[in-house]
């Protein structure tokens, strides 16, 4: 338990420390403070607290919207100015100033988010409380953040930790929902207008957006679009672990051209009853994972892999319904959601494979791979969720969700083997071509109901408890050079969970929660057989593989005042049957059927892996943030995460590719009146060492992840209002000096982050 005993120490010294630098205030709350205009002192009546330069609310953690501080479970929310002011690229970009996030994937398309040191399917991901996963990602790759529009969104929340008490499946590491912008006018006018145009020198990113919104009687609406086009861009040189560049190197494949489309039309039928119809165009060209020429990285030249995604496109349209004062038996409010997407994607390998001379003193003979795979999922869902609220007091929660994923896929592939000779012929060529898909066509469906009661014990206690019921099903369907007997999967499962929090004074809450969590197997990991997409791996199915399930307890206390507020967590979440890629050891390899081995060989593949039910994963750790808003106009900041991940099982290998420490802080000055600001951020990652399970190659920066620290600045500039029009500019200049780095989760297959780069944008409204 030595990570409650640092706890403890942490929680004592800064309940000296807090009050001494913020006697004068009173709330709490986001990981950046509100505008300065915002945080203005007006008399409040006494028996109400003064509000907080920190205050923000969530919709995502109770399924309602409530003021975080009266929250007990984690979450980050970043609310739409502090989005205007980061300039990211998408959404996942802003997580890596935050606590308990990371970012996994490079480029301003892939970056996808990391809870806790979870990714990928473990983290569901959601937009206006949808569910964006699908069944047909890789286990590390969840659903790009990309296909929402950075401008089209209010605000965005994270929760650390597990929510499948309201959410189902994937919700065992986290969530990220991004909640859009609603439709009306600005301003309460009729009509509004607002643009921006935004250059970035990293790949020489040219970005504009713009939208429009009005209203007339009972309707609103919004209309919006954005198009950006990014070359592929540099890193820094420097030392990097193992790795040296000594001029700056491309990052290919990290660009992209893109543009987003995204409507909405609401219609208020009476005062409390209202229909939204919404829909999102997302379409993106070629892109992807991100490469360095191996021989800039002073590694073997003798494997080359060039991952790309020729395009993706997707659609999605939601109707929904929101109604108040029912005041019935079963529900006051009631907000109900159904829609349809369709999501078309290519993925693209090219492989180079130097497989030496055949005999000695021949020549090197290798092979070529290039394969391809289309899929087109079509999804169709809803989501039913009514609330009932008991003697004022009471608020009980129910609802009900479902979704079904019709998955349809193609894969070619074309091998080309040249083996050499140092006499006639000199060499012989052999073309294979396959067509038979790496994961046969399937249908993957859930439904489930969740309840959830919020009840207050006396004047200082609540307790939040709640469960779920889900069935998930997948189906294989009839596929070209597949048997597909034996491969369908069911199962179903029961989770719970029990939230408290304790006010112990108007400016401290202590806060406690125990809950279960499960994440069902998808199409890929049970069924995907064949040559892995980073390329230098064979993937054997395991249509045997079952949910993972999870536990987890959080621990902490959130305090806020008027200008300062602080949070401080410590977590452990145990996943039984956690699903994790393992390498197969040379006996059982050689135990496969002698075709799978023929195939293996026949890849050139340096290993070969299997998603299997490991015995149990363990992610533990700290996180602690805090904010300080001065009567002089400046803010100050940070945040420390504490994580570790490993197996107690006999099977799998600690988790790798993660952070056991990260640092953030910042120092901004705003003047009142918020006619413009400043600020200066910093980041620190310390190193980690790599576990390497036997038979896993080691990455070319050495056996250990390298600290890194990275500096930025950032300032903005409201250059003309008048009326209802505004023209602001924004300039950030990130990673200030220029330093050679890698997000953690990207350092196995070396992926550098840009070198020094500059950002400035340009916005209109009116």
């Amino acid at each position: 338990m030595k990570h409650l005993r640092i706890f403890s120490v942490v929680i004592a010294t800064l309940s000296f420390a807090l009050p001494v630098i913020a006697d004068d205030a009173t709330a709490a709350s986001p990981s950046q403070p509100a505008p300065a205009s915002a945080a203005d002192a007006t008399a409040t009546p006494a028996d109400e607290p003064e509000a907080s330069f920190f205050d923000s609310t969530t919709v995502t953690a109770l399924g309602r919207e409530e003021d975080v501080f009266q929250v007990s479970t984690p979450v980050t929310v970043i609310q739409e100015l502090e989005i205007a002011r980061r300039q990211p690229d998408n959404a996942a970009d802003l997580l890596r100033d935050e606590p308990g996030v990371d970012v996994n994937g490079v480029g301003v398309n892939q970056a996808r988010p990391v809870i806790r040191g979870q990714r990928g399917l473990r983290i569901l991901f959601l937009e206006d409380g949808l569910r964006m996963n699908n069944a047909r990602r890789q286990t590390d790759f969840g659903e790009l953040s990309a296909l929402v529009d950075v401008d089209d969104i209010a605000s965005v929340e994270v929760v650390r930790g597990p929510m499948s008490v309201l959410y189902g499946s994937d919700a065992i590491g986290g969530v990220l929902n991004l909640v859009t912008k609603p439709a009306f006018a600005p301003g309460g006018r009729n009509f509004g207008v607002d643009a921006d145009l935004r250059y970035g020198s990293a790949g020489d990113l040219v970005r504009g957006h713009a939208g429009v919104r009005g209203q007339q009687g009972r309707s609103r609406f919004s209309l919006s679009g954005s198009y950006r086009d990014a070359a592929d861009y540099e890193s820094a040189a420097g030392h990097y672990g193992d790795i040296h560049l000594a001029d700056k190197a491309t990052v290919l494949d990290s660009g992209v051209r893109d543009d987003s489309l995204f409507g909405v039309f609401t219609l208020d039928l009476n005062d409390q009853q209202a229909l939204t119809l919404k829909h999102r165009r997302y379409h993106a060209g070629v892109t992807g994972f991100g490469l360095v020429d191996p021989a800039l990285l002073g590694g073997e030249e003798d494997f080359q892999i060039r991952i790309t995604y020729p395009f993706q496109n997707f659609d999605r349209t939601t109707l929904a319904y929101a109604a108040s004062g029912f005041d019935t038996f079963l529900l006051d409010s009631l907000d109900a959601q159904i829609y349809l997407q369709n999501n078309r994607r290519e993925l693209a390998n090219d492989i180079a494979i130097n497989i030496g001379p055949i005999f000695p003193g021949a020549p090197n003979s290798s092979v070529e791979s290039q394969t391809l795979n289309s899929t087109d999922l079509e999804s169709l869902g809803f989501r039913a969720q009514a609330v009932k609220v008991i003697a004022d007091k009471q608020i009980f929660t129910w609802g009900m969700e479902g979704f079904r994923d019709d998955s349809r896929n193609t894969d070619h592939s074309v091998t080309t083997t040249h083996i050499r000779f140092p006499f006639p012929p000199f060499e012989v060529t052999d073309v294979n071509e396959d067509n038979v898909a790496n994961a046969p066509n399937a249908k993957n469906s859930s439904y489930g109901l969740f309840l959830q009661d919020e009840v207050p014990v006396g004047d200082r206690l609540k307790i939040v408890a709640g469960a779920r019921w889900q069935k998930v099903e997948t189906r294989a369907q009839s596929t070209p050079g597949w048997d597909i007997s034996g491969l369908d999967f069911s199962d179903d499962n029961l989770v719970g969970a029990v939230n408290v929090l304790f006010q112990a004074t108007e400016s401290l809450n202590l806060l406690g929660s125990w809950g279960t969590s499960f994440r069902a197997p998808n199409i890929i990991e049970r069924l995907f057989n064949g040559v892995t997409p980073e390329g230098s791996g064979y993937q054997i199915l395991n249509p045997d593989l079952t949910s993972e399930n999870g536990k987890n307890i959080d621990l902490g206390f959130k305090y806020r005042r008027q200008n300062a507020w602080m949070e401080a967590v410590w977590f452990r979440t145990d996943l039984s049957d956690g699903i994790i890629q393992d390498f197969l050891a040379p006996q059982e390899i050689a135990a496969l059927p002698a075709d799978v081995q023929q195939a293996i060989a026949a890849s050139g593949a340096q290993f070969v892996v299997q998603q299997r039910n490991a015995d149990q994963l363990r992610f533990e750790g700290i996180e602690v943030a805090l904010g300080y808003r001065s009567p002089w106009n400046f803010a100050v900041g940070g945040n420390y995460t504490h994580l570790t991940g490993k197996s107690t099982g006999q099977a799998a290998v600690p988790v790798d590719d993660q952070y056991n420490d990260k640092a953030n802080a910042y120092f901004r000055f705003e003047p009142t009146g918020g006619r413009w600001w400043a600020e200066y951020n910093v980041r620190h990652n310390s190193s980690v060492d790599i576990t390497l399970e036997p038979g896993e190659p080691a990455p070319a920066v050495g056996t250990d992840l390298p600290a890194f620290t990275v500096h930025g600045l950032a300032g903005g500039l409201i250059l003309f209002q008048k009326g209802s029009q505004e023209h602001s500019l924004t300039l950030g200049i990130e990673n200030l000096t220029d330093e050679l780095y890698a997000e953690f989760s990207n350092v196995s297959f070396f992926r550098p982050e840009p070198g020094r780069h500059y950002t400035a944008s340009y916005r209109v409204k009116f």
